[in-house]
């Protein structure tokens, strides 16, 4: 159901992406995570964000639009869980697969979840995780007309088990216990 009102559908191999053209951001990401991926060597060096080609221009965003914005650039699909191979690697580096998000939010709270991702995904040996990213009726933008999202929520789903958080982008909520943002997955999974 998350991937039927895109603008445009993106298969980029290790994730599907649902990008709006009117927010000029993704709405919905999906990827499967394995064990024995997760397992190997990790590359510790970042490589460079790039622009999307495969978006019509107009709808595009870029590094620099994110300059002295008051937000980071935040990746939905972690680069922690994707940095095996350079190339699933730099597939997360696109920034059709960034959104504005909050500094705290990004380092903190939201990191744990991603590290909680990898976690339950070594333990299950396989983890679906569909991550939503959420924005108000009228969102506030940043520089390119980019829409702010207000939440963020992320659904990890493996054989007989569902866990499921949603997280607002503000930074007030940074510290807070993970468990704070624990929600029923029946709200966004059958």
């Amino acid at each position: 159901a998350y991937f039927k009102d895109c603008s445009l559908l993106m298969d980029k191999y290790y994730y599907i992406n649902c990008y709006d053209y009117n927010y000029k951001g993704t709405k919905a990401i999906a990827y499967k995570l394995e064990a024995k991926i997760l397992n190997q060597e990790h590359i510790k060096k970042r490589p460079r964000f790039q622009e999307d080609t495969n978006i019509p221009k107009k709808y595009r965003t870029y590094w620099e639009d994110y300059l002295r914005s008051g937000y980071t650039r935040g990746h939905v699909v972690p680069n922690q869980s994707m940095n095996a191979t350079p190339q699933a690697q730099l597939s997360t580096f696109l920034m059709s697969n960034i959104t504005p998000q909050k500094k705290d939010i990004n380092a903190e709270i939201w990191n744990e979840i991603e590290q909680r991702e990898r976690y339950l995904a070594k333990k299950n040996k396989e983890l679906e995780v569909l991550n939503l990213v959420l924005y108000d009726d009228k969102p506030k933008r940043i520089k390119n007309n980019i829409a702010i999202p207000s939440f963020y929520v992320k659904i990890l789903k493996a054989k007989n088990f569902s866990e499921c958080y949603k997280v607002p982008n503000n930074d007030n909520f940074a510290r807070f216990d993970r468990n704070y943002f624990k929600e029923d997955c029946k709200k966004y999974i059958d």
